[in-house]
């Protein structure tokens, strides 16, 4: 009995002190870059362009590449993200809710790309999909977003049942 005791005691210190190490590993940078991308959506949907400005660099530009009417393939010009967050600040009538999978993230030094698929939601009511691609760079030990774009689109999205649930 006793030895089942020292057994069973030995086991969980090694549990415990397991886990008090990789709680003390530092986070990763895939990590970190991910966390970037989801507080701009939470702070996006929150209406709050505090949290949405302080994801980007004070010079991050967005673009939108689309089909035009006839059919042509386009690229928006570059819009300031201080557009956006005035957007985001002026309030919102019906909460903006940008739903994320399929999160592919890259990085390579100080420079990170995030590709992923995306739906977005005025309130209830499903507003269009589309990929986005965001472009980061990591200064001072934090990652920010210096470039944004997107594809946007009404029909054909194939949206994962989990967020069409949500």
């Amino acid at each position: 009995m006793k030895e089942i005791l020292q057994t069973t005691l030995v086991l969980l210190i090694t549990v415990f002190s397991v886990n008090a190490q990789q709680s003390m590993l530092p986070v990763s940078d895939v990590e970190l870059v991910k966390s970037v991308i989801i507080e701009l959506f939470d702070g996006y949907k929150a209406g709050d362009s505090l949290r949405v400005k302080n994801t980007f660099t004070s010079d991050a530009m967005l673009q939108t590449a689309y089909f035009d009417k006839s059919g042509q393939s386009q690229l928006s010009k570059s819009s300031p993200v201080s557009k956006f967050i005035t957007y985001v600040g002026a309030g919102f009538d019906k909460e903006h809710d940008e739903q994320l999978w399929d999160i592919e993230i890259k990085i390579d030094n100080n420079l990170a790309t995030v590709w992923c698929k995306y739906a977005f939601y005025l309130g209830e009511n499903f507003s269009h999909c589309g990929a986005e691609n965001f472009l980061l760079v990591k200064k001072n030990k934090e990652w920010k977003i210096f470039h944004l774009v997107d594809t946007r689109q009404q029909t054909d999205c194939k949206i994962p049942d989990s967020i069409k649930n949500r």
